[in-house]
C-alpha cells in the first residue's frame, strides 16, 4: 500500500508498505476517508526530534472502520469514525491522572509521532473503544474532522484557562487553533476576546464570530499604534508590544482576565505575561515553541563537558523562553502559566463533538482548500508550511 511518510529530517515523500495486522484484540485497522496535514506534521518533518525511519505522517482524520479486534465492543466495521489526535497509551498504570503523558513525554500524541499516522491506504490504531469517537448523526464530515484535533486544542486552552462568564480574554495567534479558541471562549461565555492576528482570511473568520454577547476585536499587530498608558512604569511592557498596550489601554491597565496562547514567537509569553491581570490572571498556552537548534547544541556541549561540568551547569545558556520579572511581580504576581498538551481520547471528543452539533457550530469553514487523493499528501503539507491555507482536507 501507499504511504506518505517523514523519510528523514526536512524529507517526505511516497513509500509502499505492507498492508498493517491487528496486533492487540484491543485494536482496529482504519481506512482514511478525509484527512488534514497539521502544522505539527510540519514540526515533525522540520523541527522535531528524530522519528523512526519512514514514518507516517497524519495525526487528523475521519475514518471508515475495516476490521476490529476481538475485544472492541462499542464499533463496528464499516463505521465512519472520528480519530482524535491524541490517543492516549490506556496501559500505562497512571494515565488516569494524566493520560497526556502517562509512561513518558507526549505518549498520548502517538499517531504519526511514535506510531505510522493516517497518511497511508490502511492504518492501525490500539485501544479502539476508548480512543475512537462516534460523529452526532447528521454532521458535517468536514466539522467532524476540523474536531479531531483544531477544536479540541483551541477548547483546551479555553478550558484550561477557566474562562467565566463576563471575562475578557486575549487570544494570541488566530490560525485555525486560535479561531477554535475564540469558538471555545465565545462559549464559556466570554465577553470580550481581543484576537492577534493579520492574515486576512483567518481575519473574517474571526470578525464572523462578533455579536451581541461577545464582541471580538481582531489586533493586526502589524499595523496596531498604541502607547503605554499614562502613568504605567514602562517595564510593564518588556516588549513595547502594541498589543499590550492596546489591551492595558481597554482594560483601564488591569489586563485580561485570561490569555491564550495559540500562536506567535518566542516573545509571545512574556508579552501574555504583561497584559494578563494580577491576581487572578491566567496565561494558557497550547502553541509549541519550537526549538532554536545553535542555542540548544551549545546548552548540551556545555552541560556535558566533563572538564568544569559544575561551572557549566551554573554558566550554561539554556535554549529558554523569557519571563519578564516586573510583570511577574517579582515572582509575586498570583498568575498561573499553563502549558497544555490538547485533550483528546473518546470521551473529550465525543463532548466537543455533541457541543459543536447542539450550538450549531461549523468550525469546517476553517477548511479553505479541497484536495482528492492520497497523491495529493505531499502538496497539502506543503501549503500548510507555507501558510497558503489555513486548513486543508484531502480526500482519501
Amino acid at each position: 500500500m501507499k504511504a506518505f511518510v517523514l523519510k528523514k529530517h526536512g524529507e517526505v515523500g511516497y513509500v509502499e508498505k505492507p498492508l498493517p495486522i491487528l496486533r492487540d484484540a484491543h485494536g482496529v485497522i482504519l481506512k482514511p476517508v478525509l484527512v488534514s496535514p497539521c502544522t505539527s506534521d510540519v514540526h515533525t518533518v522540520w523541527q522535531g526530534s528524530p522519528k523512526k525511519p519512514d514514518l507516517t505522517l497524519g495525526h487528523e482524520c475521519i475514518a471508515e472502520i475495516v476490521e476490529t479486534g476481538s475485544e472492541v465492543r462499542d464499533f463496528h466495521p464499516g463505521e465512519i469514525v472520528a480519530v482524535p489526535a491524541i490517543t492516549p497509551d490506556w496501559s500505562q498504570p497512571d494515565v488516569a491522572v494524566n493520560y497526556a503523558h502517562a509512561g513518558h513525554n507526549f505518549s498520548a500524541h502517538m499517531l504519526g509521532k511514535s506510531i505510522d499516522g493516517a497518511f497511508q491506504e490502511r492504518f492501525y490504531l490500539p485501544y479502539a473503544d476508548q480512543n475512537l469517537a462516534h460523529i452526532p448523526a447528521g454532521m458535517d464530515l468536514d466539522d467532524a474532522l476540523m474536531c479531531v484535533d483544531v477544536v479540541q486544542t483551541g477548547f483546551t486552552a479555553a478550558e484550561e484557562a477557566h474562562v467565566h462568564a463576563g471575562d475578557t480574554v486575549v487570544v494570541m495567534g488566530i490560525g485555525a487553533i486560535g479561531l477554535a479558541a475564540i469558538m471555545g471562549a465565545k462559549l464559556m461565555g466570554a465577553r470580550t476576546i481581543y484576537a492577534v492576528g493579520s492574515r486576512p482570511d483567518n481575519v473574517k473568520i474571526a470578525e464572523s464570530m462578533r455579536d451581541e454577547s461577545c464582541l471580538v476585536e481582531v489586533l493586526n499587530y502589524k499595523t496596531l499604534r498604541s502607547s503605554l498608558p499614562e502613568g504605567m512604569h514602562p517595564l510593564a511592557n518588556s516588549t513595547n508590544s502594541p498589543v499590550v498596550n492596546y489591551v492595558l489601554h481597554r482594560t483601564g491597565t488591569r489586563g485580561a482576565d485570561k490569555v491564550l496562547i495559540c500562536g506567535g514567537n518566542d516573545y509571545t509569553l512574556a508579552e501574555a505575561v504583561d497584559m494578563v491581570k494580577y491576581g487572578t490572571g491566567v496565561v494558557s498556552n497550547v502553541m509549541y515553541f519550537g526549538a532554536d537548534p545553535e542555542r540548544e547544541d551549545r546548552e548540551l556541549r556545555n552541560l556535558e563537558d566533563p572538564r568544569n561540568r559544575e561551572e557549566n551547569r551554573r554558566n550554561t545558556e539554556i535554549d529558554g523562553l523569557l519571563l519578564p520579572k516586573f510583570s511577574m511581580g517579582r515572582g509575586m504576581a498570583g498568575k498561573t502559566l499553563k502549558f497544555s498538551l490538547s485533550k483528546g481520547g473518546r470521551q473529550n471528543l465525543e463532548r466537543v463533538l455533541r457541543l459543536i452539533r447542539e450550538h450549531d457550530l461549523h468550525p469546517g469553514i476553517f477548511i479553505t482548500e479541497h484536495y482528492t487523493g492520497l497523491d495529493k499528501a505531499k502538496q497539502a503539507l506543503y501549503d500548510m508550511k507555507d501558510r497558503k491555507a489555513i486548513k486543508i482536507s484531502v480526500e482519501i
